[in-house]
């Protein structure tokens, strides 16, 4: 691909992006503009045949003080790789790595450019809307990285009109404090919305340090987190067809990264410093909705220990540009252009890096049928030194039997999927590796959805079969040299089952919910390019076969009670399978009692975690706390 300014072509556009801003707002009753009815903003909508799954709003409400590393644990079946209770957190998403899973917030990817991915231990649920987790590839709809699949972050909706405020207060086992205040504001034309937090845990439980003769008891050192952060959205209103948005993120990460078992502590620390700022614009016209995306993205970490001082800072812009047009009930087009610009100054590199990428996107969503979904997407990328594949996805969705209260789907699609080298495996010195080829995968899936309804009763379960194969798979190995380098070494294949269920009910005033997830993952290299054969056909490290997951929700007047338990099966910690760490199960349970006072309510909350007080490990030599309790309380004026 030939060299483009991308500063240039952001210019161009947010130009054309003010003018078509400054039309939107005359008045449009001269144009007697026609009006549009779309499907939808977001891409889970063309996403036919897919499996997309929204984390309850209540659980979110419920454990509000929590990271997204901790939610997305215990409620999906993606597993999360914890180093400790302060270190970080990566996810493994059927089985991929955590640079195959993207993690897009208001619809923009905010993965580190260096790193390929995120630490979910510093994306906190306190200012996140909503979440939502869309299981397998999905290249053709988030671009790089989402081989695994992708988790969709939105910003709060401001609900009602006038002034809202919260308060939160938090206190808990092992040192920890969490507080949190927010705002809002909405009338006709103006919502707004901001919040602030701040968390300290100082970590210090006990546990059987495995890593020292006996496995004596051994209270943990050297674990404290301290993090705090603002959001902001606000949301105006131009004309009748017309809205700007501004958001904005800023978190801040302080840890004392907590040594293994039995090592000699380091003093390692890292610092996190991550600020979002994001601007929107949407136009409904005759030719359908139009919006464009300007975002910067700021990431700094600062790692220190006995003998080492790295610093990684990268500034990232990005734009945007949708179109969507509908026609009726029948279907959906939807065009769109994306830009990027790293700016990376990492002391690992040498010195200063910069790179421009591009994508361009159709995704079309035809019903035919009231019964009968089908979408079609495609997606090129442009990256300089680099050409990746057309990203397709085809997919169905078909009510084939309507049985009164029962409702039977067939749903399915076939999928592409790539990944670009980070800028830490082509840069990073000594050992980054510039021939690095990308990564590019392949998925089908096919299942069954049931749905059933009668008076207050609901149920809806949902059955998934995967295959998938992601060829030039990147692991760093040792060069021999005294160094790691990362190179292209595998061909790795992922199949799988996905089992989840959820019913409800009401009787009287009382209110029930149980859900219920399985995931059988078989991950295996079965092509090596380098190394032992003797890897081949082997479970990847820290892929559990057995993920279960059980929840349960109830309200009873002003009472409401949540119930989790989670089991991890077996995971092998090498490539050859003959070491491994056993699986383990967690309970947590929330009570919580409402009480209305004048205008507001106040929401008090028990919640004990690790309720058996199991002792376990999502990384190997990495203790993670044993039972703790917390007390929330949550003033809400409305």
């Amino acid at each position: 691909m030939e060299q483009f300014t991308i500063r240039g072509v952001l210019f161009l556009m947010v130009f054309c992006c003010l003018a078509v801003i400054a039309r939107a707002q005359q008045d449009t009753s001269i144009y007697q503009l026609k009006a549009v009815e779309v499907f939808g903003k977001p891409a889970e909508v063309f996403a036919a045949g897919s499996r997309v799954s929204t984390l309850d709003s209540s659980y979110l409400r419920t454990y509000a003080s929590g990271t997204l590393a901790e939610a997305l644990q215990t409620r999906t079946p993606l597993y999360l790789k914890t180093y400790g209770a302060s270190g970080i957190s990566s996810v493994s998403f059927r089985g991929t790595s955590a640079s195959h899973t993207a993690v897009l917030w208001n619809g923009l990817n905010i993965a580190m450019p260096s790193l390929g991915q995120n630490d979910f231990a510093t994306l906190p649920l306190s200012g996140i809307g909503s979440v939502a987790v869309q299981h397998g590839a999905a290249g053709a709809h988030y671009g790089n990285g989402a081989i695994g699949g992708a988790v969709l972050l939105q910003s709060p909706e401001q609900a009602g009109k006038g002034i809202g405020a919260e308060l939160q207060q938090e206190v808990g086992s092992f040192g920890r404090y969490f507080s949190n205040a927010a705002v809002r504001y909405s009338s006709n034309k103006l919502t707004v919305g901001a919040s602030g937090y701040w968390q300290e845990a100082q970590n210090n439980f006990t546990y059987h340090d495995l890593g020292r003769f006996g496995a004596p008891e051994t209270r943990q050192e050297h674990a404290r987190v301290q993090q705090k952060g603002l959001t902001q959205d606000l949301k105006w209103k131009l004309a009748p067809r017309s809205y700007l948005a501004f958001r904005s993120w800023y978190t801040y990460t302080h840890r004392q990264l907590q040594p293994a078992m039995g090592a000699a502590a380091n003093k390692a620390e890292q610092l996190d410093k991550n600020l979002r700022l994001m601007a929107e614009f949407g136009y409904t016209s005759r030719i359908g909705e139009t919006t464009v995306k300007a975002a910067y993205f700021s990431d700094f970490l600062h790692y220190t220990d006995v003998s080492n001082n790295s610093v990684t800072d990268i500034n990232t812009y990005q734009l945007q540009a949708e179109q969507t047009y509908t026609y009726g009930q029948s279907w959906s087009l939807r065009g769109g252009l994306s830009l990027q610009h790293f700016a990376a100054d990492v002391q690992g590199y040498g010195g200063q890096v910069s790179e421009d990428r591009a994508a361009a996107f159709l995704l079309f969503r035809y019903d035919p049928t009231p019964r009968l979904a089908l979408s079609l997407n495609l997606r090129q990328a442009f990256i300089k030194g680099y050409n990746p594949v057309p990203t397709p996805t085809l997919g169905a969705n078909w009510q084939f039997m309507n049985l009164g209260e029962h409702q039977f789907y067939l749903k399915g699609n076939v999928s592409g999927s790539y990944r670009v080298p980070t800028l830490n495996e082509r840069f990073w010195r000594p050992g980054g590796n510039p021939l690095l080829k990308p990564e590019e995968g392949w998925q089908a899936e096919s299942g069954l959805r049931h749905t059933y309804s009668k008076g207050n009763f609901t149920l809806e379960s949902e059955a998934t079969g995967f295959y998938m194969l992601v060829d030039n798979w990147v692991l760093w190995a040792e060069s021999g040299f005294g160094y790691w380098t990362p190179l292209n070494l595998h061909k790795v294949r992922s199949q799988g089952l996905e089992l989840s269920s959820r019913a409800t009910t009401v009787v009287g005033e009382f209110r029930p919910g149980l859900s219920f997830g399985y995931a059988l993952t078989s991950t295996q290299q079965i092509k090596s390019y380098e190394g032992s054969a003797a890897e081949l056909n082997r479970q990847l490290p820290y892929v559990p076969l057995h993920k279960v997951t059980f929840s349960t929700d109830a309200a009873w007047r002003l009472w409401t009670f949540t119930g989790n338990l989670l089991y991890n099966s077996e995971r092998f910690t090498n490539n050859n399978n003959s070491s491994s760490m056993p699986g383990f199960a967690l309970l947590g349970l929330a009570l919580g009692r409402q009480f209305n006072l004048g205008p507001g309510s106040l929401h008090c909350t028990l919640r004990a975690d690790n309720v058996t007080n199991t002792e376990y490990q999502t990384m190997v030599n990495r203790a993670m706390p044993p039972r703790a309790y917390t007390l929330n309380l949550r003033f809400i004026i409305p």
